[in-house]
């Protein structure tokens, strides 16, 4: 099985939020428009930043914030 591999994402300023596709991180923002507040703990700043190598999508999502960051250039 040849997952895609991914050289950049799109993440909050903590690192808690992270989307491998601008479909995703789309789709994410509109779902947050379309709340009458923010949910607590929902990043309405996305921020796109380069990986240092390419990643699978599965090696992302199950990376904690302190991993994440430093998979990124």
């Amino acid at each position: 099985m040849n997952e895609e591999a991914f050289g950049e994402v799109w993440v909050s300023s903590n690192y808690e939020t992270v989307f491998c596709t601008n479909d995703e991180k789309e789709q994410y923002l509109r779902f947050l428009s379309s709340r009458r507040e923010i949910p607590r703990g929902m990043s309405i700043v996305l921020i796109n930043k380069k990986l240092n190598k390419l990643y699978t999508k599965d090696e992302i999502l199950n990376a904690t914030p302190e991993q994440l960051k430093g998979m990124i250039k």
